[in-house]
């Protein structure tokens, strides 16, 4: 195929307030006037600037981003954004929101995806191995998320034992996915490079996984 070199892949989903709309669009690729996206969860398929799937309409495109539009109001999508609700767009009702998500498996045999805590966007590496849902007391802060107040404990990392705050989150999303008091830890550093979406958020999910997608959905 000509055009591979001109792809960009990446995860990044944005959820829509209205209710006759798509719930969520998540771009998987993306070209010069065309964009590969999935709706809802369903199977990502390329569409033309221009040309509209599922509601939505791919307004224009490049190899960076993407301009979209559902029900007359238009959102960017970047592949590697951290917001994954549209703050310009009114919040819909917790039921409204869609009870499944696909992730992609990337180049490293991980899956990854844009969510968020307490509304504040963050990428997520998902992590079965990972008892809870673990932060870096940097990722904490950059979300504004109170943690110092936490009981104080240790979590075992690959340099040694780090002082850990453990917590209780009070909203965390994915995709269409959303899920309240979550228990988590703060690990004060750098470490993990990437938020760890572990088994205190994926326990209340069915995990179904196909070569190299999963699919997330609520029970």
């Amino acid at each position: 195929m000509r055009l591979i070199n001109k792809i960009i892949l990446g995860f990044s989903c944005f959820v829509f307030s209205g209710l006759a709309a798509a719930k969520s669009v998540t771009p998987v690729a993306l070209f010069k006037d065309r964009a590969m996206i999935s709706v809802d969860g369903a199977k990502a398929k390329i569409i033309r600037a221009g040309s509209t799937y599922k509601g939505v309409k791919l307004v224009s495109s490049s190899t960076s981003e993407a301009v979209i539009e559902i029900d007359g109001q238009r959102e960017t999508l970047t592949l590697e954004g951290g917001t994954v609700l549209s703050t310009s767009l009114a919040a819909k009702p917790a039921d409204s929101y869609s009870s499944s998500v696909t992730l992609y498996e990337n180049e490293q045999g991980f899956f990854e995806s844009n969510g968020e805590i307490n509304g504040r966007g963050l990428r997520f590496l998902v992590d079965t191995g990972a008892n809870l849902v673990v932060l870096s007391s940097q990722q904490a802060d950059r979300v504004g998320l109170e943690y110092r107040s936490g009981a104080r404990t240790y979590a075992s990392t690959a340099s040694g034992n780090a002082p850990m705050y453990a917590i209780t989150v009070k909203q965390i999303s994915l995709g269409g996915i959303k899920l309240n008091n979550i228990q988590a830890g703060v690990i004060e550093g750098s470490f993990p490079q990437k938020p760890l979406l572990g088994m205190t958020f994926l326990s209340k999910l069915d995990m179904n996984r196909s070569g190299k997608t999963m699919v997330l959905k609520r029970r």
